[in-house]
């Protein structure tokens, strides 16, 4: 059965223990892309989601590998601080929804020009 793995910091940790969701804790950037990186090397499947800024903090290289890989589903975790405002959220979604479904999604109002 596949599982959800989250990366998170250890003030948060305890909250996504509590969805029944694995928790691979880290205090910074450089320790969080140490357990992906691991975690990926092992092959589990299922979908491991990092919170934002360690996902944003990751080397190209790696970058590269998440995106292009299917297995394990490698996604940012939106970090709930507020100020990020409504257009971001929505960007943030539907990358998410890109990368779960393979197709990208355009919400009305938003079509580009």
């Amino acid at each position: 059965m596949p599982r959800v793995t989250v990366i998170a910091t250890p003030d948060l940790a305890p909250g996504f223990r509590l969805t029944g969701a694995r928790v691979l804790v880290a205090e910074d950037a450089s320790r969080a892309e140490k357990l992906l990186r691991q975690e990926l090397d092992a092959g589990r499947p299922g979908v491991i989601a990092l919170l934002e800024p360690f996902y944003h903090a990751l080397p190209e290289d790696l970058l590269r590998r998440i995106q292009t890989e299917y297995e394990p589903l490698v996604m940012p975790l939106p970090d709930g601080l507020p100020g990020r405002g409504q257009i971001a959220r929505r960007q943030r979604l539907a990358e998410m929804m890109r990368r779960v479904i393979g197709y990208s999604l355009t919400f009305r109002g938003e079509e580009q020009e």
